[in-house]
């Protein structure tokens, strides 16, 4: 079957789910589309493994509804990190835009690979070997990683993850954080190549996403440094308000994915401004008085997320602390 024939018969099912939010049966949307039971059932069981739809059981009967969670590839793909999911064969499921980019690899070439076999190799056959303990039910374990490409060295930290694929097997997410500035300016101050506050100006930007029920589904360990509060803590949650305030009250990814323009304008007071992207997001510089020790200014600037089909799935915050170069502005207005 053509793919374009297969995305043609994807968009029409979806298109009738969504005109349907309660759900329908194969029966239902087989009438409903025009096409046999059986094919609808593949169309279904497909959408249903990329994360688009939702399958609930009542009795012998299936019920499919669009998808309320952010599609795997959407978080990975918005991430800053370099994010790989391994199946239950250790052969790659799910591979970010990030790990292309720094690999120079195209996906095609990266899916359904090892390891150990990618160019540059992330493992050696032997370290491989080690992740079949996290299938079986093993803990996550941390590793340094040093890639070489060409005349360049890179230094990356790795967080192997258990993972449940939406199959029900077993897999692993890898998650990779690129320290390479990290180590070079360490060594620059073992050699006194550098001051020592070059160690200082590695640029990261702390970030979280939610889905559209307003559920934390990822945040990165550079805002667990900034609030000192865990991703564990927070994900599958809606509590990320309390990493910024004292009282609950919505963030303003919050307020984009509802759409609240007015409570966007009262709770920022004017302070807010639309950000030049085609989602018309929102930035925002705020004192959080709430943040220890003394709290923060935070620049603050969410985004909208939406999947291939252009339907809301959740939205992006990304936060900037501010605070210093708030000081300053102090210092000289006075």
């Amino acid at each position: 079957m053509a793919d374009g024939e297969t995305e043609n018969e994807d968009s029409r099912i979806l298109s009738v789910l969504r005109e349907h939010p309660l759900g329908l049966s194969i029966k239902e949307i087989s009438a409903a589309v025009g096409m046999s039971r059986n094919s609808v059932a593949k169309y279904l069981d497909v959408l249903t493994a990329t994360g688009k739809l939702e399958l609930r059981h009542f009795g012998n009967a299936k019920l499919y509804t669009m998808s309320r969670r952010v599609p795997v590839t959407d978080i990975i793909n918005y991430a800053k990190e370099l994010i790989i999911v391994l199946d239950k064969d250790l052969r790659v499921l799910e591979v970010s835009d990030s790990f292309c980019s720094f690999t120079g690899s195209s996906r095609q070439r990266i899916l359904h690979t090892r390891l150990s076999s990618l160019v540059p190799p992330v493992l050696t056959p032997a370290e491989e070997t080690e992740l079949t303990s996290l299938l079986n039910g093993g803990p996550a374990w941390k590793k340094e990683i040093r890639l070489v490409k060409g005349a360049h060295e890179f230094f990356l930290e790795g967080r192997f993850i258990p993972t449940s694929l939406r199959s029900g097997e077993p897999g692993i997410t890898l998650i990779l954080e690129d320290i390479t500035d990290r180590r070079r300016a360490e060594k620059a101050v073992r050699e006194g190549d550098r001051p020592l506050h070059t160690i200082f100006q590695i640029p990261t930007v702390p970030c979280f996403f939610l889905d559209r029920n307003h559920k934390v589904v990822f945040c990165d360990r550079a805002l667990e440094i900034l609030t000192g509060i865990k991703s564990e803590e927070m994900v599958g949650t809606s509590r990320h308000w309390q990493a910024f305030y004292s009282e609950e009250r919505p963030t303003l990814a919050d307020l984009l994915i509802d759409g609240d323009t007015d409570r966007i304008i009262a709770y920022y007071q004017g302070a807010c401004r639309r950000t030049p992207t085609p989602d018309g997001g929102y930035e925002c510089t705020e004192f959080y008085p709430a943040m220890k020790p003394e709290g923060k200014w935070l620049h603050t600037t969410a985004t909208l997320i939406r999947d291939s089909s252009g339907q809301l799935t959740g939205a992006m915050e990304s936060v900037e602390d501010v605070t210093e170069t708030k000081k300053r502005q102090f210092v000289i207005e006075q």
